[in-house]
């Protein structure tokens, strides 16, 4: 009897754990019968409206019929209408409370436009409507644009209407004093530049500043503040052309320009620090350079100018955005090789640049570096050297460690099409983490300088049958197969009836 007992009880707690695990609580708030019945009441509440024999005065806001003892009265003292041109508009004087006693005039600006029913505009556009005190002007123009005044006589009342009219956008761009709209402007280094672009229209034009297309905020230096433009200290990189756009959606967008001049002095960087060459090669050292005012060049070794002729022959040239010269070093011996300076001055100064002419190989430049899988990095260098390569390490070191670790390439072969350069590529496995990765070559006369130093990021990669289990899991936590009481322990009902039983058996 006993086990019955237990039997029974067990089962009402089944019962209970059951509706809670297959029924989702409802969070819906109950619905409260009082708010029914308040809407109820709200919706059958009465109101006192006026009868239908309630007089009421129906010979308001007419301009003729007499309204006994009633002054008149304007509902707004002023208003504004917008149109766009070629569009009509319509100016109302909003009175009421008149009398035949009563006239209405007309002004546009200071001038009487119409009296009563009678128009004295001149303007075929223009028309007047005394039955319901407006006036109409038909095919819009700028030149209507102003303020419109309805007065009444003979009582000191007037409303004023303000009627704008839409304009397709203008722009002028000025310095701090003068339009220089389509002009150009010279400054010196180091000066201030301030532009500002003034549009006009309306609505008023929003104003956008652009050079050659790019947003001026990526340009360094410039700033910009609504429609002004300022750059504090003037550098060569700002001589451009500053184009200002103005639009306000009515008809074409306004633009203007300035084209900016800096005067600075020369800018000047070797093509290649370090250059290659041979014993009886013709070997060409290269350097670019800017400069406004135009600069002259120089070609110096031991501070002396080199003079062309059958050994030396200097060259210029357009090359980018900026100007190249060469020198070209015929028949190459080993008394040529070593420093040579390239030297470019203008009235405002000048700045010179190293080239080393020498037969070990020139630094590695760097190409760039792939992942692939299981954390192997494949590192793309070129080495510049005519004569044959026969030792390449990489040297590599992850980031706060104190050791480089060398590394011989798994690829060495000249170019193709380019004789004198070589294709390096090193691969390694790395780590997740930052890395430095720089090279070493040497050919038969000597070791070159090491690499620039490059930063290689190895990212942490996951196998395929880790992201396998991840999936696993997320399944397993999102399947629904089982369900997790309040108190955060899982289970499933077919295990609460096997506990219950058990639970029965021994307790009886």
């Amino acid at each position: 009897m006993e086990f019955w007992k237990y039997l029974f009880l067990c089962s009402l707690v089944v019962g209970l754990i059951a509706q809670g695990l297959t029924k989702p609580a409802d969070t819906k708030e109950p619905k409260d019968e009082y708010d029914d019945y308040e809407m109820q009441k709200d919706d059958g509440d009465e109101y006192n409206y006026p009868d239908e024999d309630t007089s009421v005065d129906k010979s308001l806001n007419t301009e003729y019929n007499s309204v006994g003892g009633i002054e008149p009265m304007l509902e707004v003292l002023e208003t504004e209408v917008e149109a766009k041109p070629g569009e009509s508009a319509r100016i109302v004087c909003r009175a009421k409370n008149l009398s035949n006693k009563t006239v209405i005039t007309w002004y546009f600006g200071e001038n009487l436009i119409a009296m009563g029913p009678s128009l004295l505009s001149s303007s075929s556009r223009m028309h007047l409507n005394p039955s319901d005190l407006s006036i109409v002007i038909n095919n819009v123009q700028q030149s209507d644009e102003g303020i419109y005044t309805c007065k009444i006589l003979p009582y000191d009342m007037s409303m004023k209407t303000k009627l704008s009219v839409s304009s397709s956008p203008t722009v002028q761009i000025f310095d701090t004093v003068r339009d220089v709209s389509g002009s150009s402007r010279t400054y010196r280094e180091g000066e201030k530049i301030t532009l500002e672009c003034r549009p006009k229209g309306n609505p008023e034009p929003t104003v956008t500043w652009s050079s050659h297309g790019i947003r001026l905020d990526r340009i360094t230096g410039v700033k910009v503040d609504g429609g002004r433009l300022s750059i504090a200290n003037a550098e060569y990189h700002h001589a451009r052309v500053y184009q200002c756009l103005a639009d306000n959606s009515i008809g074409k967008p306004a633009h203007e320009s300035v084209t900016i001049h800096v005067h600075y002095s020369p800018k000047v960087t070797a093509h290649r620090h370090e250059v290659n060459t041979g014993e009886g090669y013709d070997a060409e050292l290269f350097c670019n350079f800017k400069s406004d005012p135009v600069g002259r060049i120089y070609w110096l070794r031991h501070k002396n100018p080199l003079m062309e002729g059958t050994k030396y022959r200097v060259t210029q040239e357009q090359h980018g955005h900026h100007n190249r010269t060469a020198l070209l070093v015929r028949q190459v011996k080993k008394e040529d090789l070593g420093v040579y300076q390239c030297q470019v001055d203008n009235r405002l100064g000048q700045q010179d640049a190293n080239v080393s002419l020498i037969y070990e190989p020139e630094p590695a430049h760097f190409d760039g570096y792939e992942l692939q899988p299981e954390h192997l990095v494949v590192l793309n260098w070129t080495v510049r050297s005519i004569q044959p390569l026969s030792e390449i390490l990489l040297y590599y070191q992850k980031s706060n460690d104190k050791q480089w670790t060398s590394e011989k390439p798994i690829v060495a072969e000249k170019h193709k099409e380019h004789s004198g350069i070589w294709i390096i590529q090193h691969r390694v496995k790395l780590s997740p983490g930052t890395w430095h990765a720089r090279v070493r070559s040497k050919n038969t006369e000597g070791w070159s300088k090491y690499s620039e130093s490059q930063t290689i990021n190895v990212p942490i990669i996951y196998t395929d049958s880790e992201d396998q289990l991840f999936e696993k899991l997320d399944s397993t936590e999102t399947s629904g197969a089982s369900r997790t009481l309040t108190g955060g322990f899982p289970t499933s009902l077919p295990t609460i009836i096997v506990a219950c039983l058990l639970f029965c058996v021994r307790w009886t």
